[in-house]
């Protein structure tokens, strides 16, 4: 979907907008989200970020995603300009280094050829990343790049971001945007309770680090429960991301002995590799940072290389599909 058709429906008689969520944790769903409850999310980034009349916003993602559905009803409801471009791992190529843009949208991996370009675009105030985490090595890239950069917490059916943090060396907390309510239950997932009285149980473990703040910790259904431990996955990579570069995650295997037996996947995209000496040199930084982050009964047990990950229409690493590629694996 382009912005123009996507302004045809923001701009027609119907009072909501049908969306479709990702599908990063199954079939992708419909849902209809009220045009009002829309122009209450854009209004309350529009305030955060001082969104004016006389603002630019920018996105680089595709417009049937909320992502970029939200920057036109950002633009609409501040009376502000909106500019998009086609989705593409290189984005900004049109842009001038010093063209200015007040909000810029875009996602992790777009990020990082933002930061290999050799100049600056100086002229971009704030950028905004959602769709997926962002990697330790580009969040490091980030601190010293000199952007200002936002990570977004948010699903579809919260019409885009709740709560933002600013990415920085302090690993600071997502923070509620104003009137955003949040809660962990007992299953330890987030809540998120909307101004307008409506909650809405997320599948995000996550740790109250303050009043209406917070750390996502994984998802629930992508916990691993190895010889009765425990095992958040997406916790395990933000350690050892920040001593590993290459692309991998962690999954599980079924396991006789363990029940589930914890495994690193590695991204071997070029088949000419030594995929043998891979794992060996992995396993070996396994061992060594297994002491360093006292990792002890959470150490992954084995290394699996795989040419591609499976990835959903947005990018992230389809862990269902991922966990259905192992079990048929003669490796595993």
């Amino acid at each position: 979907m382009t912005q123009n058709e996507f302004e045809k429906i923001w701009h027609d008689d119907s009072d909501y907008v049908v969306c479709h969520t990702s599908g990063s944790t199954g079939k992708p769903k419909e849902i209809r989200l009220s045009k009002d409850f829309m122009r209450d999310s854009a209004r309350r980034t529009n305030e955060f970020f001082n969104i004016s009349p006389g603002s630019r916003l920018h996105t680089c993602l595709d417009f049937k995603y909320i992502a970029s559905m939200m920057m036109t009803v950002r633009a609409d409801v501040a009376g502000c300009r909106l500019t998009s471009e086609q989705p593409s791992s290189k984005p900004l190529c049109d842009i001038a280094k010093d063209e200015e843009i007040d909000l810029l949208s875009i996602v992790p991996a777009q990020m990082e050829w933002i930061l290999d370009s050799s100049e600056k675009w100086s002229g971009i105030k704030h950028i905004l990343i959602g769709g997926s985490p962002i990697p330790p090595v580009i969040r490091r890239r980030i601190v010293i790049s000199g952007y200002d950069v936002w990570e977004s917490y948010g699903m579809t059916e919260t019409a885009s971001h709740i709560a933002l943090r600013k990415v920085d060396d302090t690993d600071s907390s997502f923070a509620a945007l104003k009137g955003i309510g949040v809660t962990v239950n007992n299953d330890g997932c987030l809540v998120v309770n909307m101004p307008d009285g409506e909650s809405l149980v997320t599948n995000d473990l996550a740790e109250m680090t303050g009043e209406n703040e917070f750390r996502i910790l994984g998802r629930v259904d992508n916990c691993v429960i190895s010889g009765g431990i425990k095992i958040i996955p997406e916790e395990l990579e933000k350690k050892l991301g920040e001593f590993i570069a290459f692309d991998y995650c962690l999954s599980s295997v079924p396991d006789k002995k363990w029940g589930d037996r914890l495994v690193m996947i590695v991204e071997i995209r070029d088949t000419s590799d030594d995929v043998d000496l891979i794992k060996a040199a992995v396993g070996v930084r396994l061992r060594q940072y297994r002491k360093i982050l006292d990792l002890g009964v959470k150490s992954p047990k084995d290394v699996i290389c795989v040419t591609e990950f499976p990835r959903t229409s947005n990018g992230k690493i389809d862990r269902k599909r991922l966990k259905e590629m192992l079990s048929s694996s003669d490796e595993v």
